[in-house]
């Protein structure tokens, strides 16, 4: 299918940054801020490596995930030109859409507090003209065609990020011969280096100071479940007081990784195609209706006559929302690349819930079961991350080890120990846990692509 796409041709780039100055001057972006970035391979001009560079905006894909995964609907496309436009009145600034990128396109201004990025230069190609990156290059690397035939095979050219989305442009990869640099003295002297000891790792998207609202949100969400279904299977004592204290906290961790708190009410507008949206609506819903069946429950009170009103039944259909919640919590992070590459990990939400559970329960079986649940993954985890010589503070995952075993040996030696004198050791462990998912993930990047390209060519 024909349709407006950017054409880049690897073998004319030469890093000069004509693109971003053109792309900056005609939307008045900041050189903080570019909406076009240059990333090269081989920035350490290594000898034996090709030095080339990708040249990326916003490519407008087809299958765009920063409009299809945005909870707030901030983005549409322009049925005309097939532009993805992002609207900066509707964005929260939530930046899940920074996550779901792979090509880096959406950018999250600090001033604005919300997301901005390349809008294809709408007006122009609307006009008949070339956007202003295209027409800014110098060298004829970067051009743009109104009737492109997109041959998506190309996308398959080592250190170009392919996620399958099918992006607008027309990628011409690199001849053989600039694949690999001809050696002119074969009598030279070989000085092997350690790429990975020099090259320049590019800003994370996921770090840790940053996410510590989300590492205590979620864990207050599994808490909050865990407690409430424990409350309705065996009866264990949980105040509304408390759950409302405790959910009015978890509402303000969300609050403080939106740039636009006040337009929060936003979140749940996209449940067709977000992950974020399903969760918070599921949230909402298990507090709401949580909340009610513990008021009715104290106050003793019937709403109705009919048993579908009754404090047990609507606290199991709260119970419905808050499982739901727990995997909507995790299908969130679907966008996260583990280093360890390990997707069945001990910091999984989803196993949180019904670890916690076990603990409110004080079944011994079932917390013996999923603390070794627990503690095999998490042991699986730390040894493909040895392997891989990932960079792992030992001292903090001997302190999570013993944090998991410590509140199950001082209930097997002394089982009248109240829950309450154990469960901040456990939550303890929890934090930590959830806190090395965060340092131990990161998101696909264009320069992190091309980076590991040059870790595979040495």
């Amino acid at each position: 299918m024909e349709k407006n796409a950017f054409i880049f041709n690897t073998n004319k780039c030469v890093g000069c940054m004509a693109c971003v100055a053109g792309c900056s001057i005609e939307n008045g972006t900041t050189p903080q801020l570019n909406w076009r970035v240059v990333n090269g391979h081989n920035k350490i001009k290594h000898p034996g490596l090709p030095v080339f560079h990708f040249s990326l905006a916003c490519n407008h894909c087809d299958d765009a995930p920063c409009m299809k995964n945005c909870p707030a609907l901030a983005y549409t496309r322009d049925k005309d030109t097939g532009a993805i436009i992002h609207h900066a009145e509707a964005c929260i600034g939530c930046t899940y859409c920074t996550w779901a990128c792979p090509y880096d396109a959406p950018k999250f201004n600090e001033t604005t507090k919300v997301v901005e990025k390349c809008n294809f230069c709408v007006d122009r190609i609307s006009d008949g003209k070339k956007p202003a990156c295209a027409q800014a290059c110098p060298v004829g690397a970067l051009d743009f065609s109104f009737d492109a035939k997109v041959d998506y095979k190309n996308h398959l050219s080592p250190g170009f990020v392919n996620m399958g989305i099918k992006p607008s442009i027309n990628l011409i990869p690199l001849r053989e011969e600039h694949r690999k640099p001809t050696i002119e003295n074969s009598d030279a002297i070989k000085f092997p280096i350690d790429i990975g000891k020099y090259q320049e790792k590019p800003p994370s998207k996921v770090e840790l100071k940053k996410e510590w609202p989300l590492v205590l949100f979620t864990l207050a969400a599994s808490l909050l479940v865990a407690w409430q279904a424990a409350n309705l299977i065996t009866g264990v004592s949980l105040p509304a007081l408390l759950f409302f204290s405790i959910a009015a906290s978890a509402i303000f961790l969300t609050s403080m990784h939106v740039g636009k708190k006040l337009r929060l009410w936003r979140f749940i507008l996209n449940l067709k195609g977000s992950w974020l949206s399903r969760e918070i609506f599921a949230f909402s819903a298990f507090l709401g209706l949580g909340g009610l069946a513990l008021l009715l429950k104290e106050s003793n009170i019937q709403l109705f006559e009919h048993k579908v009103f009754d404090p047990k039944t609507i606290g199991y259909l709260a119970l419905l929302f808050g499982s739901f919640t727990l995997i909507s919590i995790d299908m969130v992070y679907k966008f996260f690349r583990r280093k360890d590459s390990i997707k069945l990990h001990s910091a999984l939400i989803s196993i949180t819930g019904p670890f916690l559970f076990a603990w409110f329960t004080q079944s011994l079986a079932l917390i013996i079961a999923f603390t070794l649940i627990k503690l095999s993954l998490y042991l699986v985890r730390k040894v493909y991350l040895d392997k891989q010589k990932a960079k792992s503070k030992h001292w903090l995952t001997l302190t999570r080890i013993a944090l998991l075993l410590l509140p199950l040996a001082a209930l097997i030696d002394y089982p009248s120990t109240p829950l309450w004198y154990l469960l901040p050791i456990i939550l303890l462990g929890e934090v930590i846990d959830r806190s090395e998912f965060y340092t131990e993930s990161e998101i696909i990047t264009p320069q992190g692509t091309l980076n590991e390209l040059s870790l595979e060519s040495n």
